[in-house]
């Protein structure tokens, strides 16, 4: 998936790029800033997992979320595919787990959400490079959601080099719940 993003900014010829991961795109944002670092401005996890070099999102994730998403994919998902946190009812999941209440948000959102290939949560991500290590990295953590992974990176953003930290009073999908403080977040970044 991180080759997707990178031949992006490259066939677009993109620079001085803030690219962004929410959630398990944390693992897509690193590799595309180890891929091509050039590139890139800052590299902003937003409520994001950050793996290590060699990791991949089974790595990551609770030992316990990993079998019910193997049988996900191998029952439901034609062995290639995780559907979105399960089968429908996706209304329960996005006003429960995500906290979308609006009732146009959740017009919005629910026909676009899709399976996710498998190959996210098993391609392993590259550290290795060390120009992309001396990026900017910025984590911004969505307080009204309860999630301990979540709350170690913000802790390490807040005291490791190179980091900058911000916090924001949403939930896990600001971009869908609160766009503009995402967007003003990332102006704030860009200055």
């Amino acid at each position: 998936m991180s080759a997707d993003v990178v031949s992006v900014l490259e066939f677009e010829d993109l620079r001085q790029v803030i690219i962004v991961g929410n959630s398990s795109a944390g693992v897509v944002i690193t590799g595309v800033a180890n891929g091509m670092p050039e590139r890139i401005a800052n590299v902003v996890y937003l409520d994001a997992f950050v793996p290590d070099d060699g990791q991949c999102m089974l790595d990551i994730i609770p030992p316990e979320r990993r079998p019910p998403i193997e049988t996900l994919v191998r029952e439901e998902g034609n062995g290639w595919l995780v559907p979105r946190f399960g089968p429908p009812p996706w209304e329960k999941i996005a006003t429960e787990a995500w906290q979308i209440r609006d009732e146009g948000d959740l017009r919005w959102v629910l026909p676009r959400l899709r399976p996710t290939p498998f190959r996210h949560f098993t391609e392993k991500v590259r550290r290795d490079n060390p120009v992309a290590e001396k990026l900017p990295r910025t984590y911004i953590r969505c307080r009204d959601y309860p999630n301990t992974s979540f709350d170690r990176y913000a802790q390490i953003a807040q005291h490791a080099p190179g980091w900058r930290y911000r916090e924001l009073a949403t939930s896990h999908l600001p971009f869908i719940t609160h766009p503009s403080e995402v967007a003003s977040s990332l102006v704030d970044l860009a200055s």
